[in-house]
């Protein structure tokens, strides 16, 4: 992989603003012409046509799934910003043992500001008992232990949240 390659994972709970920090990171890889590709946990999923659950085995398969496209892309000149929960210990080492210009972005963001927005609509139907098996409620969200850079998107705003990483990726020599 090329030194100045990299992938990019924003990782946190549902609703704790992993798609909105990387799509306005995305914004400023564009604007400076810098080659990226975004990849979403939710979209890769889909793709697969729900061929898999939410099981721990399967959310690791899932996540794997997204790391082996990030690499590749970046094994071609692509940095990649990928937007996914990744929510356990063992996935996120091994994507860190696997992708050598890996940057890990925790989104860290109270449970009671995730619900309050609930974006997807995921912690209503938890409540209502139409869902189970949801990240940081009823199945663990290992927090990182070594991320490379937090965020508290429950006391900052989108742009403050952004400026953060820009800082960082502009620290790392990125931009």
């Amino acid at each position: 992989m090329r030194k100045d390659v990299y992938v990019i994972w924003f990782t946190g709970i549902s609703g704790s603003g992993k798609t909105t920090v990387a799509m306005e990171t995305a914004k400023e890889f564009k604007s400076r012409n810098i080659p990226f590709e975004y990849l979403d946990g939710d979209i890769v999923r889909n793709f697969f046509e729900g061929d898999l659950g939410y099981s721990r085995k399967e959310r690791i398969l899932n996540v794997r799934r997204i790391a082996f496209a990030a690499e590749l892309l970046a094994e071609h000149g692509i940095n990649v910003l990928v937007a996914n929960i990744a929510p356990y210990y063992e996935v996120r080492d091994f994507i860190r043992r696997k992708i050598p210009n890996y940057i890990q972005i925790f989104l860290d963001a109270s449970l009671e500001k995730v619900m309050e927005r609930d974006v997807k609509g995921h912690y209503k139907k938890f409540k209502a008992g139409t869902m189970s098996s949801l990240i940081g409620v009823d199945d663990d969200y290992e927090r990182p232990r070594n991320p490379d850079l937090t965020l508290h998107t429950d006391k900052e705003t989108v742009v403050e949240t952004t400026e953060k990483v820009i800082k960082f990726l502009k620290d790392k020599g990125i931009f």
